[in-house]
């Protein structure tokens, strides 16, 4: 509940800013900074695999409970994290440097701008690399009171420095990658210190133990493999939109990820929620435990998934418009397609989590990245031949929605998951639930002209027939009891709050 207090908070203060953002910097600007997020993001084949085997040896050193075993863990990851951040910097000064300045469509007179932002982008990103272990101790202990609070405090410094960039009358874009490079250093300093005082294993020491880097190196390879497919999917894409269709259309792929980032954290909770509780269970051996968890959570992410997507892909035009003083080109489109696209991407996400859990990941990523992989050279080929720019969303859907097939079978040889009560208890009642909620408020809207009038109605309309809908078709009958008991648990309260009060 107060990971959603702060997401909520957090997408008014993250669409708000983004708004300030936007009209600050202008569309090039904006462009230019995602663009340039882009380049950087690729130190994520370096740095991205040890991060994830960061939280999980972390998280399961902590399952285990063996407090000389967890120290050694935390001090091995930080040296890690410490080196591949370096490595990290020193392939963007040669490899992002380079392509910035040789290939990257950027506007006449901003390549120095550009170039100042990669630097403090390349400082923002070593930053957050070190403060991964401290993070990772917060979730594995599900801290998750601090950890939202810092977020909000995150969000609400980053609003202020749009209005400083708002007020500055010189390069605003340079300032703000400035502005937000020290806004890093600070969050990873409060991590470090509140993590040294709160956690027995969070003692820093200059060794790194062999045999657990030699298993790590071992899990964080074949990962590195997984991730060079992610980034070429995401960050490639957008590399390619900027070579192909020029930064306007970068600004305008950034307002459509700002946008679904906010309704992602909603999602991005309830797995953070579930992933510690997923890997521990299964390191302490409870894997009847493990199994319920994650196909529940599939179930439960997929439905609060679709309570955003109807009515934001519905009226994606007017939330844009009603958000953005100046809408970039193919906004809308982008944002109707990245909400499908997430849905894709997220809902067997637990099903990834629990293979994580078993660190054996060799054959999946072998057989996921060759398939999954196809998104970049797929989209590069449908540009060469003219494509239009939305053309990648379509192929990405298709084959994210798919690849759970392979998790599943993966799965099977692994933990002998039972693949067909799986789609049928978690995936089956999310296509149902986004078929019934979707359609009735899309006939709506198609006979409706559109205006603010249909805005004010069909937003809280969807939202209220979807979580119907949710609870009619997408609740077993156990979990509809539960809502009951706990609705009525609620009233009871508030009814004796009242009677308190008077």
């Amino acid at each position: 509940m107060l990971l959603y207090i702060r997401t909520f908070i957090t997408m008014i203060v993250g669409l708000y800013s983004g708004r300030v953002l936007l009209e600050a910097l202008g569309i090039d600007n904006y462009g230019i900074q995602n663009v340039v997020g882009g380049i950087v993001a690729f130190s994520s084949l370096i740095v991205g695999t040890t991060a994830a085997a960061s939280s999980r040896y972390i998280t399961y050193a902590l399952g285990e409970g063996d407090l000389t075993n967890m120290r050694n863990v935390f001090t091995t990851v930080a040296n890690v994290q410490i080196f591949m951040g370096l490595l990290a910097v020193i392939f963007l000064e040669i490899g992002g440097v380079w392509f910035l300045n040789e290939y990257a469509n950027i506007p006449d007179g901003r390549m120095m701008a550009a170039n100042w932002v990669l630097q403090c982008s390349i400082l923002t990103t070593f930053a957050g690399l070190v403060s991964t272990p401290y993070s990772a101790c917060i979730i594995a202990h599900e801290r998750m009171s601090i950890y939202a609070w810092m977020s909000i405090v995150d969000a609400s410094i980053k609003l202020a420095i749009c209005y400083i960039v708002m007020l500055y009358d010189k390069d605003r874009l340079i300032l703000y990658a400035s502005l937000l490079a020290g806004v890093q250093i600070l969050m990873t300093i409060f991590y470090a210190i509140y993590s040294r005082v709160n956690f027995e294993e969070v003692r820093y020491q200059f060794k790194i133990d062999k045999a657990l880097l030699k298993e790590m190196a071992s899990y964080s390879g074949w990962n590195l493999f997984g991730n060079t497919s992610w980034i070429l999917n995401t960050q490639g894409i957008n590399m390619l939109i900027n070579v192909f269709f020029g930064v306007s259309f970068n600004a305008a792929r950034g307002v459509a990820n700002m946008v679904n980032g906010c309704i992602q954290g909603f999602v991005e909770n309830l797995m953070l929620a579930f992933r510690p509780q997923i890997t521990k269970s299964y390191a302490s051996g409870e894997l009847s435990y493990c199994k319920m968890l994650v196909s529940r959570s599939t179930k439960f992410t997929w439905l609060l998934m679709i309570i955003f997507l109807v009515p934001v892909c519905l009226e994606a035009k007017m939330i844009l418009s009603l958000w953005l003083v100046k809408v970039p080109p193919m906004a809308v489109v982008f944002l109707q397609f990245v909400m499908f696209d997430t849905l894709a991407l997220k809902y067997s996400q637990p099903l990834y989590t629990l293979i994580q859990a078993t660190g054996r990941v060799k054959h999946y990523t072998i057989i996921s990245c060759l398939y999954g992989g196809t998104i970049f050279p797929i989209t590069w080929v449908l540009y060469k031949l003219g494509a239009p720019v939305w053309a990648t969303y379509p192929v990405s859907i298709i084959i994210r929605f798919t690849i759970v097939f392979i998790r599943l079978h993966t799965l099977k040889e692994l933990v002998n998951f039972k693949g067909v009560k799986y789609l049928k208890e978690s995936v089956l009642p999310g296509i149902i639930c986004t078929l019934v909620a979707f359609v009735p408020m899309l006939l709506i809207s198609v006979m409706w002209k559109d205006c603010l009038a249909r805005f004010i109605v069909l937003v809280p309309l969807s939202i209220f027939w979807t979580i119907l809908v949710i609870f009619i078709f997408g609740l077993s009958s156990t979990e509809r009891l539960v809502v009951k008991e706990n609705v009525i648990s609620r009233l009871h309260d508030l009814k004796l709050i009242k009677s308190h009060s008077l």
